[in-house]
């Protein structure tokens, strides 16, 4: 037989064969990169929903192990409403004084750089004034094991009735006006003891006796 017939013969085996392990092991680092990913997507889902247990339970400790000292959260990427750790962590008093609550209802995006939910939130203020729970659809942003920040606004399929919440609250303030009722909206845990016996007083005035 030809020898440069025989070597070419085994040059191209031995190029089958290379090619077909270097194929199966492309294939084996997507399989591990792509388990690899869904790993760190799904402990990002359990870094939210730990978060939101912890705020929740009102758990400083725990809250402030889970973010940064410029922590953020910001209605719609503009107005920002918490400006760093602190200016959170300061405001656990008044959540835990108000019974505030939030509920993730459904998980719509998730990668390990951010998870963004629809989630409802509540606290004494709906109770008393007989509104329903505020729905956001909110993107909270991961980095190393943290929360670093959180972008809020309303769903888009969300009725706000801006009018009649307004009539709600005005009858609340004139209820409270009238009667020399405190009332503050600041954030801090003082304050919302002094929004809460208002609002108590609100919702149980119906059994103030007659005069």
């Amino acid at each position: 037989m030809n020898f440069r017939y025989i070597f070419l013969s085994l040059m191209a085996a031995i190029c089958v064969i290379s090619c077909a392990d270097n194929n199966k092991k492309e294939n084996n680092a997507t399989t591990t990169e792509q388990s690899k990913n869904t790993e760190n997507t799904a402990e990002s889902v359990v870094l939210v929903q730990s978060f939101v247990d912890a705020r929740n339970s009102y758990n400083k400790e725990k809250l402030a192990a889970m973010t940064p000292k410029n922590y953020q959260e910001s209605f719609d990427n503009k107005v920002v409403e918490v400006k760093s750790q602190d200016d959170f962590l300061a405001q656990i008093g008044w959540a835990k004084v108000m019974d505030s609550k939030t509920t993730i209802e459904k998980v719509i995006s998730k990668n390990d750089a951010a998870v963004v939910v629809i989630e409802t939130n509540s606290n004494y203020i709906n109770t008393a004034l007989e509104l329903k729970p505020r729905k956001f659809k909110t993107k909270y942003y991961l980095k190393d094991g943290k929360i670093v920040r959180q972008s809020f606004g309303y769903p888009p399929n969300e009725k706000i009735d801006v009018k009649a919440n307004n009539v709600i609250y005005g009858n609340f303030e004139r209820y409270c006006k009238v009667r020399n009722i405190p009332v503050s909206w600041e954030p801090t845990k003082e304050d919302g003891e002094i929004l809460r016996k208002a609002l108590e007083a609100y919702a149980n005035r119906e059994r103030e006796p007659k005069q």
